[in-house]
């Protein structure tokens, strides 16, 4: 049940149901399109406002149970993470990200976590490997690693690159008429785990930038088995400072 509680919050942070199916663009992939090209062509649908606060519906299922709630996200460029979870009209958790820690305010059991920000990708999987790569992810934004160079492969209405690193690889999937990404999948090669990403119901926000309101996520490790989250954003403003607040009640015990 804590571990239910905890993925809840986790996968929330962030930001796939394996047997959706990817809405498919008009058009067919041209073979002679670059890697570098399609990331020419994909920067212009790139989000990157100064502060961004969205409502979110989450949906969660794995193999014990099914959880509905509601939350409020705030992001401050390269500088923090906020999240607050409800049920019922309560706050059942609070999350903060910072460029190097991770703090979860667990109000239902009355504990509170504080690890390193490596602790979301050794977990759960995530792409977390810094602030910026967490917030690129919840933007709608690929979310690419060092290692070799993309590879590009045209397959009817969309491109897939594939890239990464020694330590955790990527596919994506991009439209051949909007260049607005449909799937990322990433692999945690050192712990056994993969986490997929459909974004759906892309609606623009400002100028010529589009964010897909709509997302479904998928984490399959053969420690904690397969979880499923749809998160479904609304009321999003951009570039509006808003006020976060953060404590850890003196009366919480730091969670084991």
């Amino acid at each position: 049940m804590k571990y239910t509680s905890y993925a809840i919050l986790l996968l929330a942070v962030l930001s796939l149901n394996s047997c959706a199916s990817i809405r498919k663009s008009k058009g067919v992939a041209d073979k002679d399109m670059t890697a570098s090209g399609l990331l020419k062509r994909m920067e212009k649908q790139r989000l990157s406002p100064d502060w961004f606060e969205s409502r979110l519906r989450l949906d969660y299922a794995d193999e014990d149970m099914s959880v509905s709630a509601s939350a409020t996200i705030r992001m401050k460029k390269d500088s923090l993470l906020w999240l607050s979870v409800k049920k019922l009209g309560f706050e059942v958790a609070r999350v903060q990200v910072t460029p190097d820690s991770v703090y979860v305010v667990d109000r239902f059991n009355k504990e509170y976590t504080i690890e390193g920000l490596a602790y979301l990708a050794e977990s759960y999987g995530l792409p977390a490997g810094s602030l910026s790569e967490l917030q690129d992810f919840i933007l709608g934004n690929p979310v690419f690693f060092g290692g070799d160079e993309l590879g590009i492969e045209p397959l009817g209405p969309t491109y897939r690159l594939r890239g990464g690193s020694d330590e955790m690889s990527a596919e994506y999937l991009i439209g051949t008429s909007d260049f607005l990404l449909k799937k990322m999948v990433f692999k945690d090669l050192r712990n056994e785990q993969e986490m997929s990403a459909l974004l759906e119901g892309y609606e623009e926000l400002e100028g010529e930038q589009k964010f897909p309101y709509i997302r479904n996520l998928m984490l399959e490790s053969k420690y904690s088995g397969q979880a499923n989250v749809t998160l479904q954003f609304s009321n999003i403003e951009l570039n509006v400072p808003k006020p976060i607040k953060f404590d850890i009640p003196s009366r919480y015990t730091r969670a084991k």
